[in-house]
């Protein structure tokens, strides 16, 4: 059912999840070098210093449950409470960002510098979803009330 506006939010929540685990998420100063943080690692002058693979599963995970929603239109609580546990691995994702975050920053010389686009994506996700639970809630609500009418 692609014509659906709840299937528009949870394909615009895929995307924002794919674009979180692929572009810069901060960039910080190690040293007077500057170091970019993505899902998938800290990168010093483009070398791979520390891995978080972690980070960019969670994205990813999201990104398909997020795919996977859209077929299930037939089932609409099974949607739902999809729908639901993927705001839990996005609010996860955050978690999870800010625990490496405080995780490398200890280090000495390690300064912030700014926050990346990538890191602004889950929480755009996470308000498609939202609105994607509230449009599937007023589909069953009308199938519910249909169903009544026929009896």
């Amino acid at each position: 059912m692609l014509q659906r506006i709840q299937t528009i939010y949870l394909l615009l929540a895929a995307a924002c999840m794919v674009l979180a685990s692929v572009l810069p998420l901060a960039t910080f100063t190690f040293n007077g070098q500057p170091v970019t943080f993505e899902a998938m690692g800290f990168y010093l002058n483009g070398e791979l210093i520390f891995n978080t693979w972690g980070l960019f599963t969670l994205g990813a995970i999201s990104a398909i449950l997020s795919l996977i929603v859209v077929f299930l239109y037939k089932k609409r609580i099974l949607q739902i409470r999809l729908t639901v546990m993927n705001i839990i691995l996005m609010v996860g994702f955050y978690l999870f960002f800010l625990f490496l975050i405080f995780m490398r920053n200890p280090e000495a010389d390690t300064t912030f510098e700014k926050v990346g686009i990538g890191i602004i994506m889950p929480a755009i996700a996470i308000i498609l979803s939202y609105l994607a639970i509230r449009k599937i809630g007023e589909d069953e609500v009308l199938v519910r009330s249909l169903d009544r009418l026929r009896r």
